[in-house]
């Protein structure tokens, strides 16, 4: 029985990759890291099979022997947390393995955006499309000039050889949406925390001209290509899925861009009567952050991708609703936890 070692199980893409996961495989044998006893106790009850192990993200120690001790381990809970990534590296590179182990690292499409970052230009369009296949090279190339603050991403694709080396995948997260079916928490962050901010200003906002975007991905069609590389593992499958060839950019055709999604959000909060306007406001970086953590950054910048290797390699096909028709479910949503949704009744 094949034995898989996940982190973030209580987290909003690793509790969707573990429900996925056990659905589709439910032959595996599961350890997950967690750190609050609360929360390991839900997802005991859920799943009871799956074996918890409690510690943090620090504890290099008990992660290096899980690791030491799987087949296969998918890193959810960080994209940036060192200390587990070079525990889990020694597991999967320890004497005592019978056999290389397999590594499925979560990552951002932030990476994309250090460009943006650097020369401070927030909320301004690109023309600069990534790929995962015929833009391998400039992802790298990207990941090496930024590996100070890209410590994980450089980390994983810089393993030196070893007797016994993982073989590795990077999953490169663009906006992710939809409701989780993780046990825990199922709230996303970059279009909940617009329609929050919409709902409680009573107007949108947006980054400067709010002309940049990333692509998207539903949070299960993200999970579904954890799956299909876990059961690429399983069967031990070779060609261009892992190491150097092992970076996926998992995400739908169509875009848009923040100031689309913040008109949509906008005109969708006005239609409920629950704002004054379906105007957006333009804000700077530094307001931007005030409102929302983070924002310059994950509403402000650039990182358009095209995903050519899951769908090659693994087939891989989304098949969930679109980010257009996510946003009044977001509404939806948003509203249900601020406790709106009687105020039209």
């Amino acid at each position: 029985m094949a034995k898989i070692f996940l982190t973030g199980a209580s987290g909003y893409i690793g509790g969707d990759v573990l429900h996925a996961l056990r659905s589709a495989l439910p032959q595996c044998d599961y350890s997950v890291l967690l750190r609050d006893e609360a929360k390991a106790a839900k997802i005991q009850a859920a799943y009871p099979d799956v074996r918890v192990v409690m510690g943090d993200l620090d504890a290099t120690a008990t992660i290096e022997k899980e690791a030491s001790q799987a087949d296969i381990v998918v890193h959810a809970a960080s994209t940036n947390h060192i200390k587990s990534v070079e525990a889990i590296a020694r597991g999967l590179s320890a004497e005592t393995r019978a056999k290389p182990g397999y590594w499925i690292q979560m990552s951002g499409a932030s990476v994309l955006s250090m460009p943006d970052i650097e020369n401070n230009t927030f909320g301004q369009a690109s023309s600069r499309i990534y790929s995962d296949i015929d833009g391998a090279e400039e992802l790298c190339a990207l990941i090496k000039r930024y590996s100070a603050q890209r410590v994980v991403d450089n980390f994983v694709t810089n393993l030196p050889p070893a007797a016994i080396r993982p073989k590795t995948a990077l999953i490169f997260g663009p906006i992710i949406y939809g409701r989780g079916r993780g046990v825990v928490k199922q709230r996303s962050i970059q279009i909940p925390e617009l329609v929050r901010a919409n709902l409680q200003r009573r107007e949108g906002v947006q980054v400067g001209k709010g002309e940049s975007t990333w692509s998207n991905v539903h949070i299960a069609d993200l999970s579904t290509i954890f799956v299909q590389l876990v059961e690429a593992a399983l069967m031990a499958a070779e060609g261009d899925l892992w190491n150097e060839h092992g970076l996926y950019f998992p995400v739908n055709t169509g875009m848009l861009s923040f100031k689309e999604i913040s008109q949509r959000i906008a005109q969708d909060v006005y239609n409920r009567g629950l704002s004054d306007t379906a105007s957006v406001k333009e804000v700077d970086p530094r307001e931007a952050d005030s409102i929302i953590p983070h924002a310059a950054v994950i509403l402000g910048t650039n990182a358009k991708q095209v995903g050519q290797r899951a769908r090659q390699y693994l087939g891989w096909v989304p098949e969930h609703h679109t980010l257009a028709e996510e946003i009044s479910l977001a509404v939806t949503a948003e509203m249900e936890i601020l406790g709106l949704e009687n105020v039209l009744q």
